[in-house]
């Protein structure tokens, strides 16, 4: 369909104007079918009355559940790569988490971060302590914040994310850190 747009885009080369071309992968052929016509079509007859789409969600009268999110505050959620620097420096017992993925950690990570990637953080949930104080951190903080909903949901507690994630620390708090 792309290149039978491009043609009629460009007026070039033989387009399946009419014509509807079917392919069957299993035997490798191609079959070329003429279309005739409906003058009494409602889209594309000679008196279309349709003239815009339809609302189709209310056409099918499909309702979506809605999912009920914990309440985030992200003033109170999230603290600034200095203050995550600080609390590392102070030898506090705490659980670092980096949510992003195995390629990303490879460029660089904040010791003693544990590597627990968003795609598959659901699996790491069961192993985490609910009574210790837990950080997480991603590339620019979405993740991180996502991955926090999810423990909060969970009935965990003691959470922060680092604002703007590893790229902001490495600016504002390590400049010798890769960044990407």
């Amino acid at each position: 369909m792309a290149t039978e747009t491009v043609k009629l885009i460009m007026g070039i080369g033989k387009t399946l104007t009419g014509r509807l071309l079917l392919f069957d992968a299993l035997r490798m052929s191609f079959k070329d079918v003429k279309l005739k016509r409906n003058t009494d079509c409602e889209l594309c007859g000679d008196k279309p009355s349709i003239k815009e789409l339809i609302d189709y969600v209310a056409f099918c009268d499909v309702q979506m559940p809605k999912v009920k999110e914990p309440e985030l505050n992200l003033a109170e959620v999230e603290i600034s790569p200095q203050e995550f620097r600080g609390i590392l420096d102070s030898g506090k017992k705490l659980t670092v988490l980096d949510v992003r993925e195995p390629f990303e950690w490879d460029i660089a990570h904040i010791p003693p971060a544990r590597l627990t990637p968003l795609s598959q953080f659901d699996n790491f949930i069961a192993e985490l302590n609910p009574e210790e104080d837990i950080y997480l951190y991603c590339y620019k903080g979405k993740r991180s914040i996502t991955a926090l909903k999810k423990l909060k949901a969970k009935g965990f507690t003691k959470l922060k994310s680092v604002a703007g994630g590893i790229d902001r620390y490495a600016q504002e708090v390590d400049p010798d850190m890769p960044r990407y």
